[in-house]
């Protein structure tokens, strides 16, 4: 029996065509000559992730939020998803588990309006809906809104919860024509209860309200890309917070943080969009970031 891997492989990019397997003469012994990497045509509507919405993340994205309680939350997860401004129109299916669903006020538009609504989560039902959504047919995206779980999700010492494990592969979720047909959005009060793969895989971060100097050491290591270093970062972080309710917006995928939406602080491509002064402003600095360890657990 014959497998296609029993013999070279065709495809393989040389400098005569790269992408045509026809051009090679049958018989011919072909050594590389070109060792440039040249890119793959995509049919990009399989991709399905939408249309820019440049500065915000792209339609198909992960969603980090973190916000102690009254930080403004559910304010900001009621505008992204509720609102035509920004990604109502993106999703066919809204979806929102959360255990305090029924006891905020706020959360009236998103019961009357999200299509399911759980107030407990489990990993059975976290494989339920993913099943639901690699049945579906057509291009149209779900949204996954997980609220304040993670906390209660129970993780086990070198076993990936389902979570991380869906995380690791969202953008990929489809139904066998399209991809691209899930984005998530994770709200939560610690960063620390944020694993590793979710943080790996964010398309932005919003953080909201105020923490303590432990909790802004943790993001700082973490997220210290943004600035180039943890002074950095909490310049970001402090140049963010002008006025009540005031968020940090960090968007991954254009390397950019922004004072909420609108004013950019840094961008990778470009620095600071105002002079920092450094280590010298160092009684800005909190003694975490600065050296010294804090005792939070």
């Amino acid at each position: 029996m014959s497998h296609k891997h029993d013999k070279p492989n065709d495809y393989n990019l040389y400098e005569i065509d790269e992408h045509n397997p026809n051009e090679k003469k049958q018989g011919e012994d072909w050594t590389p000559t070109d060792l440039k990497i040249y890119p793959i045509d995509i049919d990009e509507s399989k991709l399905n992730q939408g249309n820019s919405k440049y500065p915000l993340s792209s339609p198909v994205h992960l969603h980090l939020v973190i916000g102690r309680v009254k930080a403004g939350k559910s304010l900001l997860v009621n505008n992204l998803y509720m609102s035509e401004r920004f990604f109502k129109d993106d999703f066919q299916t809204r979806i929102l588990v959360s255990t305090t669903a029924y006891n905020d006020a706020i959360n009236q538009h998103m019961l009357d309006e999200f299509d399911f609504i759980f107030t407990e989560y489990s990993e059975e039902l976290l494989h339920e809906i993913i099943h639901m959504i690699e049945k579906d047919e057509g291009e149209g995206r779900f949204l996954l809104l997980l609220d304040d779980i993670i906390g209660n999700v129970k993780f086990s010492r070198g076993k990936t919860d389902a979570i991380s494990a869906l995380i690791t592969k969202f953008r990929h979720i489809g139904n066998g024509d399209v991809e691209g047909k899930l984005s998530i959005c994770l709200t939560t009060q610690y960063f620390k209860y944020i694993s590793t793969i979710a943080r790996n895989n964010a398309t932005a971060y919003y953080i909201m309200g105020t923490f303590p100097e432990g909790e802004l050491k943790k993001m700082a290591e973490g997220l210290s890309f943004f600035g180039g270093g943890d002074k950095e970062f909490y310049e970001i972080y402090k140049r963010s917070r002008q006025v009540d309710y005031d968020f940090t917006y960090l968007s991954v995928e254009h390397l950019e943080a922004r004072r909420n939406h609108e004013e950019i602080i840094w961008s990778k491509e470009e620095g600071w969009k105002k002079p920092w002064k450094g280590d010298t402003d160092k009684d800005d600095i909190p003694t975490a970031i600065s050296g010294e360890e804090d005792n939070e657990e």
